[in-house]
């Protein structure tokens, strides 16, 4: 059966959040990930309130990352804090009733400079184990809290995680349904085949964030927005053929009054072909 379709839900940015959830609901969603900004984070109350009137319901949360959170950086000690905040944000992601969490395997470069193809293969080398450590311990938190862990693969301006079959194949490794993969369209077509690796990544994929680019900067665009190059009916034909029933994310930021023209204009129905949703 194909995959629900859903959207990010951007919490202290210039949104706002019930009308942007009731914008992109008007292009079929029903589903949301919570994300927000960490200067200016809503209340739990807050946000269950925002996607209860909105008619959406959580099904997961955006973890914290950056620069200043580096899970398979070289210092031990702030491994560790990245763990115990990696188990808080468990927490909240079933205080909201979406007991899933999306994980960047490592953090940003500074100022997000975009590594160059040998360096971020360069980069990776010493990372892959400590990432295997690091998703062994947060599989350890989420068997104990039931939480599901998925580690997303990420551009050039992080350390690892450019490979998604090879990202892919470590979280296979891993042996634990509490660690699965959200597979990212956009981060995807920058540095791989974003089709194939869909298709070879497809058996620990339990998340999908959907978006375009030129295949070069990392603009989350719509699908299909001018700029972007992914052959989007190709992609659903990659869909349907991986069975994939993970939700489609759209993970866009266009205003609210844009994402209700496209409804308007019937855009939810080529969303639904597109992504077999």
């Amino acid at each position: 059966m194909p995959g629900p379709l859903a959207t990010t839900v951007p919490f202290g940015f210039d949104f706002d959040p019930a009308r942007f959830m009731r914008a992109y609901g008007a292009l079929g969603t029903r589903q949301v990930q919570f994300y927000r900004n960490e200067a200016k984070p809503p209340t739990t109350a807050e946000a269950l309130a925002a996607a209860r009137s909105a008619e959406q319901a959580y099904d997961s949360i955006h973890g914290v990352f950056g620069e200043h959170l580096d899970p398979t950086g070289p210092d031990p000690m702030h491994v560790d804090k990245c763990v115990a905040i990696y188990e808080q944000e468990a927490r909240l992601a079933l205080d909201l009733g979406g007991p899933k969490v999306v994980v960047h395997p490592s953090g940003w470069t500074p100022g997000r400079k975009e590594l160059t193809r040998q360096q971020a293969a360069e980069s990776a080398v010493p990372r892959r184990p400590r990432l295997d450590a690091f998703m062994r311990r947060l599989a350890e938190i989420g068997e104990r809290l039931g939480v599901t862990y998925l580690i997303e693969n990420q551009p050039y301006n992080c350390y690892l995680g450019h490979d998604p079959v090879g990202l892919a194949a470590q979280i296979a490794a891993v042996g634990s349904g509490r660690i699965r993969m959200c597979f990212d369209t956009g981060h995807a077509h920058i540095t791989a085949d974003v089709y194939r690796s869909l298709q070879s990544c497809a058996p620990v994929i339990d998340y999908l964030h959907i978006h375009d680019n030129n295949g070069t900067v990392d603009a989350h665009l719509m699908p299909g927005a001018p700029g972007g190059t992914i052959d989007w009916p190709r992609f659903g034909e990659a869909l349907r053929e991986s069975g994939l029933t993970a939700p489609r994310m759209l993970e866009v930021f266009e205003t609210e009054t844009a994402v209700e023209t496209r409804a308007e204009q019937g855009f939810g129905r080529t969303l639904g072909q597109w992504l077999d949703c």
